[in-house]
């Protein structure tokens, strides 16, 4: 992986292929096939009949809801498309919930946008990594693996309130579709927030719409990541306007489906915080330049991308990084990035950003963790690991339940310092809780 750019892993003899992206196993695969004596592979023992996937409970004290919404941003021309089309979004918010038996738990992912990513990430699973002659990993069904269920109520009241709740938007990286912050974004709600994650059409390798409608990925702008970031910026500040019109008592799900009792006194628009991993931390800092309804950002082991493509003449990429962080101006920023390392380790598309910003800042490095550490790929590899679903190997980077339990702590303990005012020691220096965790200045 080119550390400069972590969003564009490259593959020697075939560059850069959007398959090697989508569902985010790029990096993390590599380490789950291990060859044996004879130079081929071998599958773990026997598995049972299916295995079921799961994600870490939330740790708060609140129950939590969930309710998607079809956004539909009539001014503007989808990208995508060469004829006339509306922009059309799918985002999902997450709330503290009344009650906690009402309502059933909501899948994962939707049905019909599941059984591609199914497909997609069983290519990525059989795909030879490494050098010419790396022995091709064996098949890989997926067809007797069961997708999470999440642990979020479908549509359940939201938990009533002396004041609304802070907001914090999730971006996640390139390829990806919302449902990979899940593990993240579920603690989140679970301490007292109000989430909104958001699938960019067409950048998610599928997203699925209220009428069974599925829509794949369309790689047409493949590899330039400067454009899915100014799409993708877009997109936000649409969801920003309509999250506006929902806390103002208005509906602005397209088919006008019956929202969860409370949502729109739940959302408090003085309080909004962003956070995203690699494509979506690029987002985060793009977003927080040109709106500033976004008081404080978190990017999650993601590189920063100008409005222009990286090879415009030498030095101006590194000047429109710093005149992004002078944009954002006093408002504070967390990173969290991969492997234990600083700033300098990822290079120019990191360092005249982060040494840019004039506010409260902290940069963290879980050593050990790669770049999809920080997505629910995490958590589901490793059990389809144990039970022999893939190869069986040694623990891919650091242990999952330390590098989430990690997570979860100092991306709460950001926004509830920066939304909630509420005074926290966890940015004062390393921590025995975290030893993995270093800090850099």
């Amino acid at each position: 992986m080119n550390r400069t750019t972590p969003e564009l892993p490259q593959r020697r003899g075939t560059g850069v292929t959007r398959r090697r992206l989508l569902g985010g196993t790029a990096a993390l695969t590599t380490g789950l096939f291990v060859p044996t004596a004879a130079g081929g592979t071998a599958l773990a023992a026997r598995r049972p009949s299916r295995t079921r996937l799961s994600l870490p409970a939330p740790t708060g004290p609140y129950a939590i809801g969930t309710v998607s919404l079809h956004l539909v941003d009539h001014a503007r021309q989808d990208p995508w498309w060469t004829t006339p089309h509306a922009r059309e979004l799918m985002i999902s918010v997450w709330y503290p919930a009344q009650g906690a038996g009402r309502g059933h738990l909501a899948a994962w992912m939707p049905s019909g946008a599941l059984a591609h990513y199914r497909q997609e990430l069983t290519a990525f699973l059989e795909q030879p990594d490494g050098p010419p002659g790396t022995p091709p990993p064996p098949q890989v069904s997926l067809d007797r693996v069961d997708f999470p269920i999440t642990h979020a109520r479908q549509g359940a009241p939201v938990k009533r309130s002396a004041r609304p709740y802070p907001m914090v938007l999730f971006e996640p990286g390139f390829g990806l579709g919302r449902e990979l912050g899940t593990t993240l974004v579920e603690d989140l709600a679970s301490h007292g927030y109000v989430v909104v994650t958001i699938s960019s059409t067409y950048d998610a390798a599928a997203v699925e719409f209220p009428d069974g409608r599925v829509e794949p990925a369309r790689p047409d702008n493949f590899p330039r990541p400067n454009i899915d970031m100014i799409r993708r910026r877009a997109d936000t500040l649409f969801v920003l306007d309509q999250l506006g019109a929902l806390a103002s008592g208005a509906n602005p799900d397209a088919e006008h489906r019956r929202l969860p009792s409370g949502l729109h006194r739940s959302l408090d628009l003085h309080k909004i915080g962003m956070f995203g991993h690699s494509l979506g931390g690029a987002t985060t800092a793009q977003t927080m330049a040109v709106d500033d309804r976004i008081i404080a950002g978190v990017n999650l082991d993601g590189s920063i991308f100008p409005d222009f493509d990286l090879d415009t003449g030498p030095g101006e990429v590194e000047k429109e990084l710093a005149r992004v962080a002078a944009r954002i101006g006093n408002r504070p920023f967390l990173w969290l990035a991969s492997g234990g390392f600083g700033p300098e380790y990822f290079g120019s598309l990191v360092t005249p950003f982060w040494y840019g910003l004039k506010g409260w800042r902290r940069f963290l490095s879980i050593k050990g963790s790669t770049h999809f550490t920080y997505t629910d790929l995490t958590p589901m590899l490793h059990q389809l690991a144990a039970a022999g679903v893939i190869p069986s190997a040694a623990p891919v980077g650091i242990h999952p339940h330390q590098a989430i339990a990690a997570q979860r702590d100092y991306i709460r303990a950001f926004f509830d310092l920066w939304l909630r005012n509420r005074n926290t020691p966890a940015f004062d220096g390393p921590s025995a809780r975290h030893p993995d965790v270093v800090f850099y200045p």
